[in-house]
């Protein structure tokens, strides 16, 4: 025999509201739309009016008491007038990518596009800082013979800020599409990184070394940093086995000696950063700065000791430190930029844009931002020298130039950006601290943008048109306050 069942009449409710549409409520809503569940809401309110009239009197405070910089966090510049720069020197270098200045040597480095009838070439400098008379002296980069016709070329320069040494970053590009990888048993002789002293003409080789299975092979691209104290040297494309038994890209740096060449460790020391665990982040104690004659004779005295640890099995091994993290960093190039803050904290870019690396960060030390568009493979990060503040663009897309703000290394804040209309970028970004200025190239011309006291771009700025389609390179000297802009040809 069946129960019979006490059910309870039914309450009568509004129908759903339409997705979009709200109505004032005696309570605030759990949601403004609607949903398989309906609206969560009680009865109707009555005078929903004043309600309304409320919400417009708090847009209407909040429109006339809000700081521009909040209100306007993209500008748009229609124009940038044309004029000389009189700080802005260039100099012939056809196909050139990067560039480079070692204002202790007075030397101007570029690196030209694979192909090209030289990798680099050296500018001297006089006195003023002006190209000096003459042609430049052209470099090719070292590469085993069992690479074959493979072209190799330069990926990164950083230059020593107290000695005379050039440091070149260098990898074989893979082929055209289909796009095979390096065979790792041809390139197992293949030196990553190149030292040269720049105090001979040409240049002499003291050192390559950075070879075997921490550095990836067949890149085209990657960031390349020297730290402030010259203690680090941030280097892209690194690799270590990954928790598939597969080989996982990776971020780091290798140690720097007082004397400017790598430092050296016992095999066994060498840190890899274990995926779960915090590395040690601690810094030595500062070593004692040495003088130029003291650095020469302990470069020429270690010399031998690098040369052997390039040796598979060698008691000692470059002093490095990677660390792989297969979601912000998942394939190479990795990553595109480096900008070292301190010894706990670097700003990157990767492929889908900024990241913040805190390696002190026991949570999670690497720390995405997305940014609008998302363009993936295109982000390159500058840092600011003097302000927490890093700018971000996205090359040979358009003209859009991002500012975030960073605190101890974290991003913070709402980004601001500045879009220069019918303008695509080339080049990384360049601060010019002095002036309050941050330059870009463009085709055929550089794009000049005027920045605050606090590192915000703002809406003015200048152009100056150049003899080159494509500007990728530009560097910037402390010491001369110059701006140098290869281009194919003189005007």
């Amino acid at each position: 025999m069946n129960a019979r069942q006490n059910v309870p009449a039914p309450v009568p409710h509004d129908p759903p509201l339409p997705r979009g549409e709200w109505r004032g409520e005696g309570r605030l809503p759990l949601d403004c739309g609607s949903s398989k569940f309906g609206v969560l809401r009680d009865r109707p309110l009555q005078h929903h009016q004043d309600g309304a009239k409320c919400a417009w009197i708090v847009v209407a405070f909040l429109i006339v008491f809000a700081s521009p910089a909040f209100a306007q966090r993209e500008v748009r510049i229609r124009t940038l007038p044309e004029t000389p720069l009189p700080f802005v020197t260039t100099c012939v270098a056809p196909a050139a990518r990067i560039a480079a200045t070692n204002d202790v040597a007075g030397v101007l480095v570029v690196a030209h596009r694979p192909r090209s009838p030289s990798h680099l070439s050296i500018f001297r400098l006089d006195a003023q800082g002006q190209v000096a008379a003459g042609d430049p002296t052209p470099l090719t980069l070292p590469k085993p013979a069992a690479l074959g016709d493979r072209p190799n070329q330069g990926l990164g320069l950083a230059c020593h800020p107290r000695f005379p040494l050039l440091y070149v970053w260098q990898d074989v590009p893979p082929n055209d599409s289909p796009m095979p990888a390096v065979d790792p048993a041809l390139s197992a002789e293949f030196d990553h990184l190149l030292i040269y002293s720049l105090e001979e003409t040409p240049p002499k080789l003291l050192l390559g070394t950075a070879r075997g299975p921490d550095f990836h092979c067949g890149a085209v691209a990657g960031g390349f940093a020297l730290d402030g104290p010259a203690a680090r040297l941030y280097v892209p494309n690194m690799q270590r086995p990954g928790p598939m038994k597969n080989t996982v890209p990776a971020i780091g740096w290798l140690k720097i000696a007082p004397d400017g060449l790598p430092a050296l460790v016992e095999a066994t020391a060498a840190g890899t950063g274990a995926a779960g665990a915090p590395p040690a982040t601690a810094s030595p104690a500062p070593a004692a700065l040495l003088a130029p004659p003291e650095a020469a004779a302990s470069r020429a005295a270690r010399l031998p000791a690098l040369e052997a640890a390039k040796a598979p099995g060698a008691a000692q091994t470059l002093g490095k430190f990677l660390e792989s993290a297969p979601t912000t960093f998942s394939d190479w190039p990795s990553p595109f930029s480096y900008a070292p803050l301190t010894d706990d904290t670097v700003l990157t870019a990767s492929f889908s844009g900024p990241v913040s690396w805190v390696l002190s960060d026991r949570l999670g030390r690497f720390g995405y931002f997305f940014l609008h568009p998302y363009l993936a493979y295109r982000y390159r990060l500058v840092a600011h020298p003097r302000l927490p503040t890093a700018y971000v663009i996205s090359v040979a897309y358009d003209g859009r130039i991002v500012r975030l703000e960073h605190a101890d290394g974290y991003f913070t804040l709402t980004p601001q950006s500045v879009v220069i209309d019918n303008t695509v970028i080339h080049s990384l970004p360049v601060v010019l601290a002095k002036t309050n200025q941050l330059a870009v190239g463009s085709a055929g011309r550089i794009c000049i943008v005027d920045l605050d006291t606090d590192g915000r771009l703002e809406g003015k700025g200048l152009q100056m048109t150049v003899n080159n389609p494509q500007i990728e390179a530009l560097a910037w000297s402390e010491r001369f306050e110059r701006l140098y802009v290869p281009v194919e040809k003189s005007p």
